[in-house]
């Protein structure tokens, strides 16, 4: 039967099914045994591909199902994998003997699903793919007899490797001119954690070569293995973006390895590009595609109904329904709010029976503000500063699915709110206001001039960011291309510009491998904007250098306050941890270990709250430690035998995140210390340790 012959009823059965909690399926019979599955048919020992897409059936949730025949023998134990780096996989089997029908989440390894169950008979089992969050695109679907009956899942879909010299590198070969794509996924081999991929390349002693990296799917990350590389080489950012790059000469004629691999965590599609020297580099910041929320064409808030108006300092009780409408592939209930400007406000969603998520929209705000987990535990909290008086709208709703009947409580206060927040968002139009009704007292810039400054305690600081920034008038040629560099030695440098002409504020923070910064811009009509140099921490401060010109010269390298072991962190001030009184644990390598800061904890000399967390450590061990919460403003903070000074990090790892990557100089224990960027910052967090390079 054709996808365009299902029966009328059925299809309109099918949309009245709320699922996957709890009842996916009728008494009896599953709606699922009797769908059309065209020709897909998958039996024991078999794997196939397929792809989820706008063409499958369509559930009440707006998740899209795909329904597979399944051929097994009678009396047997199978183990059915769904596995896919697009969507998080969501698994049903139904048939036989299996009431209404079995469900997996995240049975398999990572977000992968995996069921197990033994077969009464040799007809009427179907196999359901379907995503958790109304997600699409490819997926692997593939059945295997369990040999020992009770040992669902300890086999891996995936091999663990340590060394990355055997990793295999059949039918990947890349020379010099080649340009080629591929694609990292959860079925290559994982190193740490990390998906990795090995191609060869025949190298000739003293030849030059380059090779970028590049993907818009996830942070790149390359390494080169190879005769005369005792400790290999490798790159995260070098062919700017998110992508990397390695140029060098051969040491030694012989084959060499390039490891592809991703900094953090990710899949998907990449360029590989091989040539004798390298092109150009993009001077865009990295941020991974892990840290953008997708914007999604299906739904509109305005087709959201607004159930009733949320008091502030009050809140409401409310429950989802059949009729909710849906934005971004989420039921959602709209509620109005007064607010007026300037207001500090917190909007906090809890429901028991799903997994809340908050949207926020109003005066100020062309595009809404969202939050999955602010509130802590699975919980949304938004947190904001009204740019404006008047009515706002708050839509609470599932990050997936909800049951009709289900409950939440949506709270809205206004006062005393700091300590749940820590931090505001502000309106992209306020913080740009914010910044041009800063007064620059006679400092002014002009094409091809290199200008004197320096950051002191005395200078305003960023609305958001909260670091110290100096604002400068740009006068320039009306619509010059012109580059603008921020260069200093005694802090990380960051660059901001506003004006007349700018859809919003530019910001960038790092260019090549120094802490200084560069931003390429084209001048409004008026040939005038607004440049504000400042630090990347807080406590930033010093003499910098800026220079605007149309031909720069290479940019410095170094900056960052000081020498830096390894990458990924600045030298900290060691005051900034007066106060640590010990460590809670200790964190092994490749493990990730979760926790909470707050009260309790001790304050560091920063005002933060902070933890310590020991590691042991090896000589000449590189090591990259990760800091990452939804809740807080993560700081990361590295101490031991070797380092004169604490090594610290911010946003490292993107989305708010820490990361810090260091070479260990001497045998020991190492402490990582745990804090906040702001303080009062309090709430959940992981932490983990992974090693990037096993020779």
């Amino acid at each position: 039967m054709s996808r365009s012959c299902v029966p009328v009823a059925l299809t309109i059965l099918l949309g009245m099914v709320v699922f996957p909690e709890p009842g996916l399926a009728q008494t009896g019979t599953s709606l699922f045994s009797v769908l059309e599955t065209g020709d897909r048919l998958i039996g024991v020992g078999e794997e196939s591909r397929g792809d989820l897409t706008d063409a499958d059936l369509l559930s009440a949730g707006g998740r899209r199902v795909q329904v597979w025949v399944l051929d097994a023998p009678p009396g047997e134990e199978i183990q059915v994998d769904l596995r896919s780096s697009d969507f998080d996989p969501f698994l049903y089997v139904v048939g036989p003997g299996l009431a209404e029908g079995l469900r997996d989440d995240d049975g398999g390894n990572r977000l992968n699903a995996r069921l197990c169950f033994a077969t009464e008979d040799d007809t009427g089992y179907r196999v359901v793919a379907s995503s958790l969050n109304a997600g699409m695109g490819s997926f692997t679907l593939s059945v295997s007899s369990v040999d020992t009956p009770g040992t669902c899942g300890e086999a891996s879909t995936t091999s663990e490797v340590t060394d990355l010299d055997l990793l295999p590198t059949a039918g990947r070969v890349l020379a010099v001119g080649d340009e080629v794509t591929g694609a990292l996924t959860e079925d290559d081999a994982q190193f740490y954690g990390s998906p990795v991929q090995a191609w060869a390349v025949q190298g000739v002693a003293g030849a030059p070569f380059s090779v970028d990296l590049i993907s818009g799917d996830f942070d790149a990350y390359l390494t080169v293995l190879g005769p005369g590389l005792d400790e290999g080489l490798v790159d995260d950012d070098g062919a700017g973006r998110c992508d990397s790059r390695l140029t060098f000469e051969f040491p030694e004629s012989g084959e060499y390895r390039l490891v592809l691999s991703v900094m953090g965590s990710g899949t998907g599609s990449f360029t590989l590009i091989a040539s004798e020297t390298p092109g150009p580099a993009s001077t865009e910041s990295c941020i991974p595609t892990s840290t953008i929320v997708e914007e999604y064409e299906e739904g509109s808030l305005e087709d959201v109904a607004i159930v009733g108006t949320l008091p502030m300092g009050g809140f409401m009780n409310g429950a989802m329904s059949d009729d909710d409408g849906l934005f971004r592939y989420r039921p959602l209930q709209g509620w109005m709010l007064e607010g007026r400007a300037g207001a500090r406000v917190a909007v906090t969603l809890i429901a028991n029976d799903f997994d809340p998520y908050l949207f926020f929209d109003g005066p100020g705000f062309s595009e809404p503000l969202s939050d999955d987990d602010g509130a802590g535990g699975l919980n949304s909290r938004i947190c904001v500063e009204l740019p404006e008086t008047g009515t706002y709208r708050v839509f609470a709703g599932a990050y997936g699915t909800a049951e009709a009947g289900a409950t939440y409580r949506l709270e809205a206060a206004d006062e005393g709110v700091e300590d749940d927040c820590g931090t505001f968002t502000i309106s992209p139009d306020a913080v740009a206001d914010a910044l041009m009704s800063l007064d620059p007292e006679g400092r002014t810039i002009g094409l091809d001039e290199l200008q004197e400054g320096v950051l002191t305690d005395r200078d305003p600081r960023h609305p958001v960011a909260g670091v110290r920034i100096q604002p400068w008038r740009l006068l320039g040629p009306a619509e010059a291309y012109v580059v603008v560099d921020v260069v200093s030695d005694a802090f990380d440098a960051v660059l901001y510009a506003s004006g007349e002409g700018l859809d919003e504020v530019l910001y960038v923070d790092d260019y090549a491998e120094g802490c200084n910064s560069r931003l390429e811009l084209v001048l409004p009509p008026s040939g005038e904007l607004m440049l504000f140099p400042g630090a990347l921490y807080e406590a930033g401060e010093g003499p910098y250098l800026l220079r605007v010109s149309i031909d720069p010269p290479p940019l410095e390298v170094g900056g960052c306050g000081g020498p830096v072991s390894g990458s990924g962190g600045s030298v900290a001030d060691p005051q900034d941890l007066s106060g640590l009184s010990g460590s809670v644990g200790d964190l092994p390598r490749g493990v990730e270990v979760e926790g909470a800061i707050g009260p309790g904890d001790d304050v560091l000399g920063t005002g933060a709250f902070g933890q310590g967390w020991g590691f042991e450590g090896r000589a000449g061990e590189d090591v990259a430690f990760e800091l990452i919460s939804d809740v807080f403003d993560a700081l990361l903070y590295l101490m031991g035998p070797g380092l004169s000074s604490p090594l610290v990090d911010d946003d490292g790892a993107g989305n708010r995140n820490s990361r810090i990557e260091v070479t260990l100089p001497e045998d020991g224990l190492y402490t990582l210390v745990v804090s906040t960027l702001y303080v009062g910052s309090e709430g959940d967090f992981r932490l983990r340790a992974f090693r990037r390079v096993v020779r």
